[in-house]
């Protein structure tokens, strides 16, 4: 295999990690540094998602099983509260039901974790992911619509209006729908998609929100561009530090990355 990682394939993941700092990609899929920590928002994440999985199959969720395997993972990782933890996986799993019928009228489920697979044009690479949900619904016209959605675990806040049009987040959503697109020869225009918001420690009947993306050609094009680009990066062996993006870097002033620099807030001088 004569890509750098060792690996065929490239997820989304790997992409943004690269677009975000290729020194650090560098330093995790090449290099192979492992310096992953344990963390409850992750752990809380990969609970929650199953169960709305769970749901999105059978349309019954179990909300024991929910605080059982919440309160075992954080007893054997140590992490502190599970109680409150458990309170809020709880009230977002129960708000799933009314919320996808209120969003998605009438919905019937397609998939759910389902993965893709898909070749990157101009590349012997594949491009590798894994889409948390579709669902078919029918719009105001009554026309069928598949949605694409990627379920989203979240502080109170939710997203700031910044990040919620940021290019490389919306390049998730927007690479799954060109792939999904390919891989089921459907047009683009009948695929809607989006991040669904689960948000912890809210208001009842606040939990969850969508956040619609809007995924035309245009976003299609550069979504792709960035794949490729990373891709011919990448195998040409350039690794540059961004930087702007040392302040949470788990390498900043490591062995590994030397100088890290962490820059200040920007201030009006005279």
């Amino acid at each position: 295999m004569s890509f750098p990682t060792g690996k065929p394939h490239v997820s989304y993941s790997e992409v943004k990690a690269w677009k975000d700092c290729s020194w650090r990609h560098k330093l995790v899929y090449i290099d192979k540094i492992d310096k992953f920590k344990p963390s409850p928002n992750i752990d809380f994440g990969t609970h929650v998602h199953a169960e709305c999985e769970e749901y999105l199959q059978k349309r019954t969720f179990n909300l024991d099983r929910l605080e059982s395997s919440i309160r075992s993972g954080w007893e054997k990782k140590g992490f502190e509260n599970p109680d409150t933890w458990i309170k809020e996986a709880k009230q977002i799993i129960d708000e799933i039901p009314e919320f996808l019928e209120k969003t998605f009228p009438s919905w019937e489920f397609i998939a759910a974790e389902h993965a893709l697979y898909e070749p990157v044009e101009g590349s012997d690479i594949k491009f590798k992911g894994f889409i948390d949900a579709m669902i078919k619904s029918k719009n105001s016209h009554e026309q069928d619509r598949l949605w694409i959605i990627d379920w989203k675990t979240t502080g109170s806040r939710g997203w700031a209006a910044d990040k919620k049009q940021d290019f490389l987040v919306q390049a998730q959503i927007a690479l799954y729908k060109y792939y999904t697109s390919q891989k089921f020869e459907i047009d683009p225009k009948e695929i809607k998609c989006g991040f669904v918001l689960l948000k912890r420690g809210v208001k009842k009947g606040k939990a969850c929100e969508l956040v619609e993306v809007s995924v035309g050609p245009k976003m299609l094009e550069n979504a792709n561009k960035l794949v490729t680009s990373m891709i011919s990066n990448v195998t040409a062996g350039k690794a540059i530090k961004n930087r702007m993006s040392c302040t949470y870097c788990e390498f900043k002033n490591t062995d590994h990355c030397p100088g890290s620099i962490e820059y200040p807030a920007f201030t009006n001088s005279r």
